[in-house]
């Protein structure tokens, strides 16, 4: 798969509370139709090497937290990091590739219809601010 470090544009961060899904293992199910489930792990690592201490961003926890990508479009545009905060949401981390063609106002009214199609409330918060210090040779995803 693509080298997703070498491949950032932009990061966003988002919130969300639980809205027609109740809790994170509703919302796998519902996104699982069309999205591709990926191992935490990965964006986690990533999202750490562009912009440092993911914990500054989010009260990260593995076993709360769910990693997407769209299971349509190749390579992928948009992933996706969802991490459960509380018991009504949480936080997500969109990470928006070189690939994508979108601009900054595409995004967040994109960031609308993904929030209805997946049950949850979404509301901007920041764009963060990522390092250009990436390593090109960096593959994160391996088959």
């Amino acid at each position: 798969m693509e080298a997703l470090k070498k491949n950032i544009k932009r990061i966003f961060l988002f919130e969300y509370e639980y809205w027609k899904v109740r809790n994170l293992n509703e919302l796998r199910s519902r996104l699982s139709k069309d999205f591709n489930i990926l191992p935490v792990e990965n964006l986690v690592e990533a999202i750490r090497e562009v912009v440092g201490n993911i914990e500054n961003i989010v009260k990260y926890s593995p076993e709360k937290a769910l990693a997407v990508k769209s299971a349509t479009v190749e390579p992928a545009m948009i992933y996706f990091l969802i991490v459960e905060e509380h018991e009504v949401g949480g936080k997500i981390v969109l990470i928006e590739t070189k690939h994508s063609m979108y601009n900054y106002n595409k995004i967040l009214t994109g960031m609308r219809a993904f929030g209805a199609y997946a049950g949850i409330k979404v509301w901007f918060l920041n764009q963060l601010p990522i390092s250009r210090q990436v390593s090109d040779s960096t593959s994160l995803f391996e088959n």
